[in-house]
C-alpha cells in the first residue's frame, strides 16, 4: 500500500516537473530574440547563421515558429519562416556558439524584427492611400462635399509622403541586412568585415527612421480628422 502510494507521488512529482520545466522552457524562448534549432542547417541549405534563427511565435500546441534569413543566388535578402517542435528548440549555449555568429544573429534579430514590423506598416498605408484617393474621386464629383476636397488632398499628400519614407526604410533595413548576411557568409561575423560604405547605412537608417516617425505622428492627425469627416 505504501508502496503504491511512494509510486503515485512519484508520478505526479515527475508530471509536475515536468509541465514545470516546459513552461519555464516556453517563458525563456518567448523572453528570448535568438535560438538554436536542431537541423536547421540541414533542412535549410545556405544559411548565414547555421542553427541560429530569429524568434518569431509560439502557437497553443506549443510549436515555435523561427525566422532564419538568408541570401538567395541573387544576392537579395530571403525570410524563411519555419515551425519547429518544441524538444528542437534551445537557447543558444555560448560554450557551444561561437561568440561571433551569435553576436551576429543578435545585431540581425533587432533589424529583422523592426523591418517585419514595417512590412505589414506599408501593407496598410498602401491601402489608405487607394481608400483616400477613392474617397478624394468621390468629393470631387459631390455638390454638397467639394469643400471638403482639401482636407482629403491633404490626408493623400501625407499618407503618400509617408509611405516614400516608409518604403526608404526598408530598402536600407533590406542593405543592412544584406551586407551582415553577406559579412557572415564570407569567413564568419566580424565589424571589419563590412564595408566603410555601413557607416553611411547606419547614419541613413537612424535619419530616415526618426523622420518616418515624426511623419507617422503628423499623419495620424489627419487620419483621425479623415474618420470625423467620412462620406
Amino acid at each position: 500500500m505504501l508502496t503504491g502510494i511512494l509510486l503515485i507521488l512519484i508520478a505526479l512529482g515527475g508530471v509536475y516537473w515536468f509541465v514545470l520545466s516546459r513552461a519555464q522552457k516556453i517563458k525563456q524562448i518567448k523572453n528570448s530574440v535568438v535560438l538554436e534549432v536542431d537541423g536547421a542547417d540541414t533542412r535549410y541549405s545556405d544559411l548565414p547563421l547555421g542553427k541560429l534563427g530569429i524568434f518569431y511565435e509560439i502557437s497553443d500546441n506549443q510549436r515555435v515558429r523561427v525566422v532564419f534569413p538568408k541570401l538567395t543566388s541573387h544576392g537579395d535578402v530571403q525570410y524563411i519562416y519555419s515551425w519547429h517542435n518544441l524538444p528542437s528548440i534551445h537557447l543558444p549555449a555560448l560554450e557551444k556558439t561561437s561568440p561571433q555568429k551569435l553576436r551576429a544573429a543578435q545585431e540581425l534579430a533587432a533589424l529583422v524584427k523592426e523591418h517585419l514590423q514595417l512590412e505589414p506598416e506599408i501593407l496598410s498605408l498602401r491601402e489608405q492611400r487607394q481608400k483616400i484617393s477613392d474617397l478624394l474621386n468621390l468629393v470631387a464629383t459631390s455638390n454638397f462635399y467639394a469643400s471638403q476636397q482639401d482636407i482629403y488632398e491633404r490626408a493623400l499628400f501625407q499618407v503618400e509622403n509617408l509611405l516614400d519614407k516608409a518604403e526608404d526604410l526598408e530598402s536600407v533595413y533590406v542593405r543592412f541586412i544584406r551586407e551582415a548576411l553577406i559579412g557572415n557568409k564570407i569567413v564568419g561575423y566580424s565589424p571589419d568585415l563590412l564595408p566603410d560604405g555601413n557607416s553611411n547605412i547606419d547614419h541613413q537608417y537612424k535619419l530616415i527612421r526618426a523622420e518616418y516617425q515624426r511623419m507617422k505622428d503628423t499623419a495620424t492627425a489627419y487620419a483621425e480628422l479623415l474618420r470625423t469627416r467620412q462620406v
